[in-house]
């Protein structure tokens, strides 16, 4: 049983060299492998699309961004209050030099899934892409007004 909620090891502010080092990783990849340096996610096979969380009073926004990712290919669904979006990702990475020429080819599924409050409206969901950003919109179930019960005494 976890106690304490999984952080990144790079956003733990008491832990400022770790933040440092995956800076100097990321910067590394992109400047001196730049053919690597996009695309390294992808390759690694670890890539899942990064995701925002947005409470508005009449419903919750899931902004997820998948670059280069077909709107065919998305699949968002919820069941028992777990809002799920996956997919597959296909891109192909060309590179021509003088008497150079490399393609690599990759494709993969991804998968994120989120807990969304009871007060989450599963029938009325709505998925919009646009631009790389999917857009997923959640409205809220209006609240039950509060009922005072008055208590009698023998």
């Amino acid at each position: 049983m976890n106690l304490f909620k999984r952080q990144s090891l790079s956003t733990l502010p008491q832990l400022p060299l770790f933040s440092q080092l995956s800076d100097e990783m990321n910067r590394f990849f992109e400047r001196d492998v730049p053919s690597l340096g996009a695309h390294w996610d992808v390759m690694a096979g670890q890539w899942q699309p990064s995701i925002d969380i947005e409470q508005k009073d009449k419903e919750y926004i899931v902004r997820a961004d998948v670059p280069g990712v077909k709107t065919k290919d998305i699949e968002v669904s919820m069941d028992n209050g777990m809002l799920t979006i996956e997919g597959k990702r296909e891109t192909k990475v060309e590179e021509n030099r003088e008497n150079y020429r490399c393609i690599e080819r990759n494709f993969g599924t991804f998968y994120r899934s989120v807990r969304l409050p009871d007060a989450a409206d599963a029938q009325k969901i709505r998925a919009h892409c646009h631009d790389g950003v999917l857009e997923v919109s959640v409205p809220k179930i209006p609240a039950a007004k509060q009922k005072t019960i008055e208590v009698i005494s023998d």
